[in-house]
């Protein structure tokens, strides 16, 4: 008995090493992502009409498409900051804004919750930077706007029911290692082949482009951890694996004025507004907006159309446009296994993403893996209901899946004859 234990100890030890091996050489295979190959499907509008407390004009974008319900949550006009259930209707491959089909009624009209959290709203958190549903719950990453002192310690919640949230639970809110100003963003799935590696089953991320920069990551972050995990507790920090994070010590770019004008990679006038790994390939995306690479960032002046800025602007009032950046996956998994640090990695591409439908840019963004699809959020991109009507357009992309490569001959498991 006891050399049958040691036998089956062997094979079990065999079996979990070969599995991690398999997973890391599918990895280092892995093509790198290119940012041409999202290929535009179509887009739809939404109405600017009230539904319930609030209306999508004026909203900041933060989105959640649900393949199961063939639907998107998403927030409101700024100042409500409540979340809807939009349906989505047949996508039109059109870059004229007249010709997309347009929806008029909700799932579910906008309801409030920040202030709905079962442990109470004491830090005053008003803004909403991320959603997903997460084994049947629904769940909102949130942060103050103006954190002067950055003592927030509190951003995630919970909204129990998202068939009908006017009258769900809300649980939280919850604390999630790396701060509000560095995870309290978008929400994405990890693909099962990085998930051992990476330390989590989602990746929360977040960016500067709000006040108080310091508080913030400067440059998009990423952050893994298990949401399923969470329990009732409000008082217990959420894990989690930090993969990629800068600060204002330590930005992602060090002339964040850009007054060489050499700097295009990331300015104070730069965020990022969601983040997922590409399934099949080696790369994370983040995608959001950015300006300043030509004209440089001046700090309340006036611009070239005459408009004279309360904060940070480019003196070019052209001088912006929806960015993309895109990381190396490789160096996630040695940060999170510790031979690199969070702030040492860099985008292997980045630049200006076009965008078939002018928008101010991309409010928020979600990635259905099952169908490939990212859904984008054009922030005041529909200027056709009415002078002061300006609701988000959603604009759909197709994430091409790469071929996963066959792992070597001594890697591979025999299937036992019958």
């Amino acid at each position: 008995m006891k050399y049958f234990k040691h036998i089956l100890l062997s094979l079990f030890l065999a079996l979990a090493i070969g599995t991690v091996l398999q997973n890391s050489y599918a990895q280092s295979q892995l093509p790198k992502f290119n940012i041409s190959d999202l290929e535009y499907r179509g887009a739809f509008r939404l109405s600017a009409n009230q539904f319930g407390n609030s209306s999508l004009n004026y909203s900041e974008g933060p989105i959640y498409f649900s393949a199961k319900r063939n639907s998107i949550f998403i927030v409101g006009h700024a100042h409500d900051q409540a979340i809807a259930e939009f349906p989505v209707p047949a996508l039109v491959k059109s870059t004229d804004l007249a010709a997309l089909n347009i929806v008029n009624s909700t799932k579910q009209n906008f309801s409030s919750v920040l202030n709905r959290a079962s442990a109470g709203n004491a830090q005053k958190l008003d803004r909403i930077g991320g959603l997903a549903e997460i084994d049947g719950k629904l769940f909102v990453n949130t942060y103050e706007y103006y954190d002067a002192p950055a003592d927030n310690t509190k951003s995630l919640l919970r909204i129990e029911n998202p068939n009908n949230i006017e009258t769900s639970a809300v649980t939280g809110y919850f604390s999630v290692d790396g701060g509000p100003g560095h995870t309290a963003g978008w929400i994405s799935p990890v693909p099962e082949n990085y998930q051992a590696a990476l330390g989590g089953t989602h990746i929360t991320g977040f960016s500067s482009g709000v006040p108080i920069i310091s508080r913030t990551s400067v440059g998009p972050s990423a952050f893994a951890f298990v949401p399923s995990l969470i329990g009732n507790s409000t008082v217990a920090s959420v894990p989690s694996a930090k993969l990629l994070d800068f600060s204002l010590e330590q930005p992602l770019a060090s002339d964040l004025s850009n007054t060489s004008r050499t700097n295009k990679i990331w300015t104070h006038l730069s965020r990022a507004t969601y983040g997922f790994i590409v399934p099949g390939s080696s790369s994370y995306l983040t995608i959001g907006y950015s300006g300043g690479h030509e004209s440089g960032v001046c700090y309340k002046c006036t611009q070239s159309d005459g408009n004279l800025c309360g904060g940070y602007c480019a003196p070019d009032a052209n001088d912006y446009s929806s960015f993309f950046w895109l990381w190396n996956m490789e160096d996630l998994v040695k940060v999170k296994a510790g031979q690199i640090s969070a702030h040492s990695v860099r985008p292997y591409s980045f630049g200006k993403f076009e965008l078939p439908i002018p928008a101010r840019e991309i409010g928020g963004a979600s990635f259905d893996p099952k169908s490939g699809q990212l859904f984008l959020s054009l922030q005041a991109a529909d200027r056709l209901q009415g002078e002061y009507s300006n609701p988000p357009v959603i604009a759909v992309f197709k994430v091409g899946q790469k071929r996963k490569p066959n792992p070597p001959t001594g890697l591979r498991l025999r299937k036992r004859s019958s």
